[in-house]
């Protein structure tokens, strides 16, 4: 992602081009016009293009806009408030970026654009504890030197290798009957996250070191106890004392998940006998084991799962191009969090064109109403390229530049 442009920096930049008559390039979806600024105030941009050009443009559409200014290129997203005769008035960019080097320049979706995607978790309802997390259930790369042959092999290079990263290595699996009773129990089902914690005489990590969000950090048990922890202490921290007391000096919760359930977790210990605190390795060999292990009972249909293809999820999309997309996904009715790095089917629909292809999460943030994933378009052949090439960037005559760096500004 290219770097922020501040306030003075943007309104010197649009200046500089007014008195420099330098072009800016305005992208909508199968059109593009050259105009110049002509002025601006902390409301509007106005700029002066072609009047048949602009005139492909309608009010209230999203534009995307590129400038340049002493060899760096900039780039902005607008929405067009008016368009007369040669006249384009934008509302003034909240954002202007140093434009990253993309192959290819994302646009707002053409009008009557559709995109759906599947999630495998959705026909699957099982009696076990929900979280708030979503994983594919699919092989790891294994480092840890388990056997991933089979059930039995993954559990017996378990018992091997957990000997060699804790005192005391166990699977517990939750059954019918059996839920999560202890906090720490209940902190792994809500989160669908690792608790690691190093000492019992010390909180939790502070910071999540993982890209793509692995364990449980201090502030979020902390914010999941709510306002008693100021009335009655911490939960947690009363728990860690009582082990401390024990002898037990250092423990590793790590969540089994199948999908977004919590089926059991993976346990390590250390205790008087080994008197070391765990860390993020210990973390990372039984992360392995839970994701290797969730994907070999699914194998194994452990989980007498239907396999009926899922109904479609619809998000908004913000803008896409060649390479990727922008979506968002409300808050309110789609819970779920989808970790970083989790590959979707996707279905982009257009007129009567159906583009069925793959993407991987590559970026996550949210606000208070919707969540916002970046997605990457994986394996995607030339016929497929093609049809999408035709969708975003081709006019009735012929299929404009979308190359960012073909750009003459």
């Amino acid at each position: 992602m290219g770097g922020l442009v501040t306030s003075i920096e943007k309104e010197f930049i649009f200046k500089q081009l007014i008195k420099q008559d330098g072009r800016v390039l305005l992208y909508g979806p199968g059109k593009h016009v050259y105009a110049t600024i002509h002025s601006f105030d902390k409301e509007r941009l106005e700029l002066e293009a072609v009047p048949n050009l602009a005139n492909q443009f309608k009010s209230w559409e999203m534009v995307s806009v590129y400038c340049n200014y002493v060899d760096q290129r900039m780039t902005f997203a607008a929405k067009i408030r008016k368009v007369q005769d040669g006249h384009m008035v934008l509302v003034f960019p909240q954002e202007v970026l140093k434009a990253p080097n993309r192959k290819s320049v994302r646009v707002p979706p053409p009008p009557g654009l559709g995109v759906e995607f599947y999630m495998n978790n959705q026909h699957i309802v099982l009696d076990y504890p929900e979280s708030c997390e979503y994983s594919d259930v699919e092989m790891p790369e294994v480092q840890a030197g388990l056997d991933v042959s089979s059930i039995t092999g993954l559990m017996e290079s378990f018992k091997r290798r957990s000997s060699f990263v804790a005192g005391m290595g166990a699977l517990v699996m939750f059954q019918k009957g059996r839920k999560p009773e202890t906090v720490e129990e209940r902190l792994i089902a809500h989160f669908g996250r690792a608790l690691l914690i190093p000492s019992m005489q010390s909180p939790l990590p502070a910071d999540d070191p993982y890209v793509d969000g692995r364990i449980i950090t201090q502030q979020m048990a902390d914010a999941w106890e709510g306002p008693s922890i100021f009335l009655e202490g911490a939960t947690l921290e009363k728990s860690r004392l009582a082990k401390g007391r024990l002898g037990i000096v250092s423990e590793v919760y790590c969540p089994l998940l199948f999908y977004q359930y919590v089926v059991g977790y993976v346990y390590l210990k250390n205790d008087e006998a080994n008197r070391v605190c765990l860390d993020f390795q210990s973390v990372d060999f039984a992360w392995e084991f839970a994701r290797a292990l969730a994907f070999k009972l699914h194998q194994n249909n452990y989980f007498k799962v239907n396999e009926k293809r899922p109904d479609p999820c619809v998000p908004s999309v913000l803008d896409l191009s060649l390479e990727g997309m922008l979506m968002s996904l409300p808050r309110e009715s789609f819970k779920l969090n989808i970790k970083k790095h989790t590959i979707l089917n996707m279905r982009i629909l257009y007129l009567e064109d159906v583009i069925e292809l793959k993407a991987r999460v590559v970026r996550h943030f949210g606000d208070k109403e919707n969540d916002y994933y970046g997605m990457f378009f994986i394996g995607m052949d030339e016929t497929l390229a093609g049809k999408l090439r035709m969708v975003l960037y081709a006019d009735e005559s012929a299929v404009l530049p979308s190359n960012e760096q073909s750009f003459k500004l």
